[in-house]
């Protein structure tokens, strides 16, 4: 498949292998998904409206990470909200014209929703997304700076469904500060926007989902079975005992494991890990069966990988394997795209 991409991105050269799945931080080219990494934050003055960076124009190309050449090539579309990439002490919000910043984006669309490569059309706003110094604001400055971003994925997801979707079944799938600014937009809209009936799923990984949430919107469902379409999907990867140390992990989280596709808190055996997929600095990668069990506990999904060394992150406290939220259930989380687009046409047939 070939897209319109504004920028290739050059890794630099890595000391090890490396795992680029949640866009890890690479010397200033690579921006990294830091959002629970709050002790590591740039410091910022107060944040004013004169902050604010000229918002998108989703007529235009400079505005999208990603469309594709052939709208038509798959049956379905993927939209993808990327994560955090904007993190050092130049602004509170991202402006989308920083050629560092689309390459920190861009590299998300190669790597985690790389995932959904092969199945879908994948199209990919940029977004003025908020600083990650931002989360260690009181609620309501930091929902006031979030907001910027909230309203330009709104934006940019009433531009695709005028424009490019043409009735076409879609996934939702982000990661991290992507899934926050998704589960924000999904409390305040999901059930009145007329497309329900088209989405097969929302990815929302690496934020959560509550049971307060649920109570906010009725109308929003957690998947509970591997096939279930029209439903979001949300989990935290962290080590057994580390929930505490997620700031992603809300109380009351619904939880979705990631090897079976339900709710059961009975633990997933590594058996039925697919594989982790790992990218080396040339581009390639290696694939891992059966690297990593998974079970449901205290908001968490609980994960024992065979060597953890290789999910060690420096921006997050020990445990915490927010980074490799989609990395460690890679080829599952293929898989299941590929089962849930089944599901969906089938059922329209």
């Amino acid at each position: 498949m070939s897209y319109v991409v504004r920028y290739r991105l050059r890794l630099p050269d890595l000391s090890r292998p490396a795992l680029l799945l949640a866009g890890l931080m690479f010397a200033g080219l690579l921006a990294s998904d830091n959002t629970a990494a709050v002790g590591a934050t740039a410091e910022l003055p107060a944040f004013t409206t004169a902050d604010v960076p000229p918002a998108p124009d989703y007529e235009k190309d400079t505005s999208w990470l990603v469309r594709p050449d052939d709208p038509d090539q798959f049956a379905v579309d993927l939209v993808w909200i990327y994560p955090t990439v904007l993190y050092d002490n130049s602004a509170w919000l991202m402006d989308i014209t920083r050629k560092d910043l689309i390459a920190g984006a861009q590299e998300t669309v190669a790597s985690e929703a790389h995932a959904f490569s092969g199945q879908a059309n994948i199209y990919a706003p940029l977004y003025r997304q908020m600083n990650l110094s931002g989360f260690n604001l009181p609620d309501k400055e930091r929902d006031a700076i979030v907001a910027y971003g909230e309203e330009d994925v709104r934006k940019a997801l009433k531009h695709y469904l005028d424009h490019y979707n043409n009735g076409r079944p879609f996934i939702i799938a982000a990661h991290s500060q992507g899934s926050y600014v998704l589960t924000q937009l999904a409390l305040h809209h999901w059930g009145r926007t007329g497309i329900e009936d088209r989405m097969i799923a929302a990815y929302v990984i690496g934020w959560s989902i509550t049971d307060d949430d649920l109570k906010t919107n009725p109308e929003i469902t957690i998947c509970a079975e591997a096939h279930q379409t029209g439903c979001f999907i949300s989990y935290n990867s962290v080590a057994a005992g580390h929930q505490k140390d997620a700031p992603m992990i809300l109380p009351g989280a619904i939880v979705v494991n990631p090897l079976t596709w339900t709710r059961d808190e009975a633990p997933a055996p590594a058996s039925l890990n697919r594989g982790s997929v790992f990218f080396n600095k040339d581009g390639s990668s290696r694939t891992l069966p059966g690297f990593t069990s998974a079970r449901i506990a205290d908001g968490g999904l609980v994960v024992a990988p065979r060597d953890p060394s290789l999910v060690e992150s420096p921006f997050f406290p020990a445990g915490v394997y927010h980074s490799y939220d989609y990395s460690l259930f890679f080829e599952n989380i293929r898989s299941n795209a590929a089962q849930r687009i089944e599901a969906y046409l089938t059922k329209r047939r």
